[in-house]
């Protein structure tokens, strides 16, 4: 009787866990377009880490035009001056004619052509992000974006799209190529290979990777790169948790969460809490609207300073700390400026208007922090210090966490240069025909000769004439000698001949103040418009264990920054500051 009731049990607790079970693997994906949500006639699916949708989605959402070849099985989706073209079943596809490698292939399910949704979506200048919570994939399209649309963006930019946290995988390695991302870059691809994104997941992305041409273009421009990089669209600070925001994500100019995701109580226009789950009203005070999101989120709040052994750890919240570090000898100390910040009042300061840690070491005497306005409100630390140490960026670092490993200063550091493409990959071809992969080997062979003048450096070179690298040969080289740094030389190309301009691009938390202090050498090096520092999955910045850049230096496709770019003089110019830049984060003299 015992064996018999027990068999009725567990048949009852099965019959019971198949439609919980089913309902798990059931739930649906979410897409919005500025806030408004979109209909598919094939549910989107997550494959191998990324988001794939209908093509007609992706069509009318972008207002971008199809065409289907039977014969070839080939999918072209074109808007202005982006071509992009896609193979059912193959990795490899091309945006203006370069190369890219996707981790998902597009494919035909349930009779309807599923393409990766970052991938194509970033080539168009539309960003891309993931909300795990309700499982909905936001696209934001710039050029029809209010400003606290294109803030939300910004603030909601490094969550993978399909799911993976921002600290995940989003690259997507360009064959040849960068994909696109920024409206008015033109950075494509990362034309050859190099510059690939690293994999970009779609929700994640696609993680594009790949190597070989390319340079991705941005919705303006055009460009493709062979750093992939767009496509993964990095993660931005934010709250991974949601504890520090005080803002709904879902809360998307106004619109309903998905189905089935409760909503925060907002308020009504005449004190009336707006119900869980209902569209705010027009009239209505939201206090989840992106425009007191923005407000909540405009500084970073560094939330505590702690030193634990040999590891500096600084926790914030809010708008990404991106900090810049100096030194000095007399006294010796290093200085953590975070620009755009705020102290948490567990943060106390004194009547001098500083705080102290009570955290010390054999090295470290004390760690003083502090408000610092010129133009704007700063946070400063102060790390006094007994002896000269190095403050070496760590791994370990995230959006939200910063950290450092205090070091006793190598005798020796080595530094990887890396000259894009090569070989049969030629890059970028330039606006008179010329050649990437010649600029870039010219530029970083200077850069070589000039670190090597330097006793403290160590420098090599990933190749020294005109012969192709795959870029996990390019990573794994870096990695295998254990470099203390490693930067990727390019030159940028973009659909519209207009754009130009410098761009410096990081993968990880640790490269980011590296990134900074690199952009500001090369904009005064170059002379050319600032197109920023960006955050992006290139494969070689995405696979490489150190600090590691890829920086893009002028348009090969513009006319004014082609005809500079070519000279030896700017040459000799822009590697000059490149090894500031280098000397600068080694903290050599």
């Amino acid at each position: 009787m015992r064996i018999l009731t027990t068999m009725i049990f567990m048949l009852l607790v099965s019959l019971l866990a198949v439609p919980l079970m089913a309902f798990a693997a059931e739930q649906p994906i979410h897409l919005f377009l500025n806030g408004k949500a979109l209909a598919a006639e094939v549910a989107p699916k997550i494959v191998q880490g990324n988001t794939v949708v209908p093509v007609r989605v992706i069509a009318e959402s972008l207002g971008s035009k199809v065409q289907w070849e039977e014969k070839s099985r080939k999918v072209t989706v074109a808007k202005d001056d982006i071509n992009i073209q896609l193979f059912i079943n193959k990795q490899e596809v091309t945006v203006n004619n370069k190369r890219f490698q996707l981790e998902t292939a597009p494919a035909i399910m349930d009779g309807s052509t599923m393409l990766p949704l970052r991938f194509v979506s970033e080539q168009f200048g539309v960003k891309v992000t993931w909300d795990e919570p309700t499982r909905s994939v936001f696209l934001f399209q710039e050029t029809d974006m209010s400003d606290d649309e294109a803030d939300l963006a910004a603030e909601l930019e490094g969550e993978a799209v399909d799911g993976k946290a921002a600290a995940s995988d989003k690259e997507g390695r360009p064959v040849d190529g960068k994909p696109a991302a920024d409206k008015d870059q033109g950075k494509a691809g990362d034309k050859s290979g190099d510059k690939e994104p690293a994999k970009t997941s779609d929700k994640t992305a696609d993680k594009d990777a790949g190597n070989t041409t390319n340079k991705t273009t941005d919705k303006d421009a055009g460009k493709t790169a062979d750093k992939p990089g767009a496509a993964g669209a990095a993660p931005l600070p934010g709250d991974a948790a949601g504890k520090d925001k005080p803002c709904d994500k879902n809360a998307v100019s106004g619109q309903q969460p998905p189905a089935g995701q409760p909503g925060q109580g907002q308020q009504g226009q005449l004190g009336q809490p707006v119900q869980s789950g209902q569209a705010v009203q027009p009239g209505q005070t939201n206090p989840n609207s992106p425009a007191n999101c923005k407000a909540a989120e405009a500084a970073t709040t560094v939330q505590s300073i702690v030193l634990d052994g040999d590891q500096l750890i600084v926790k914030a919240s809010g708008a990404k700390a991106v900090p810049n570090v100096s030194y000095t000898d007399e006294p010796k100390r290093i200085v953590i400026e975070i620009p755009d910040a705020q102290l948490d009042p567990a943060l106390k300061l004194g009547a001098n208007g500083e705080g102290v840690s009570k955290d010390k070491s054999q090295t470290v005497s004390q760690i003083r922090y502090l408000l610092f306005s010129k133009e704007s409100t700063n946070v400063r630390i102060i790390i006094d210090l007994s002896k000269k140490i190095d403050l070496k960026p760590s791994n370990a670092s995230s959006p939200t966490q910063l950290v450092w490993s205090l070091i006793a200063p190598k005798d020796r550091y080595r530094v990887v240069i890396d000259p894009g493409h090569g070989g049969k990959d030629t890059g970028a071809i330039s606006i008179t025909k010329r050649l990437e992969k010649d600029f870039v080997l010219a530029l970083s062979t200077k850069v070589h000769k000039l670190l090597e003048k330097e006793p403290k450096i160590e420098a090599l070179l990933t190749r020294k004439d005109d012969t192709f690298v795959e870029l996990s040969d390019r990573a794994d080289y870096a990695n295998d000698r254990q470099a203390d740094l490693f930067v990727a030389i390019h030159g940028n190309s973009a659909g519209k001949e207009t754009v130009r301009g410098v761009e410096t691009y990081y993968y990880t938390e640790q490269s980011a103040s590296f990134a900074a202090l690199m952009h500001k050498q090369l904009l005064k090096s170059t002379g050319f418009p600032d197109r920023k520092v960006k955050q992006s999955g290139f494969y070689v910045v995405k696979n490489t264990t150190m600090p590691s850049l890829l920086l893009e230096v002028g348009f090969l496709s513009n006319q004014t920054d082609e005809s500079t770019m070519f000279q030896d003089a700017f040459q000799n110019q822009v590697a000059a500051s490149i090894v500031a830049a280098i000397k600068q984060q080694l903290n050599i003299d």
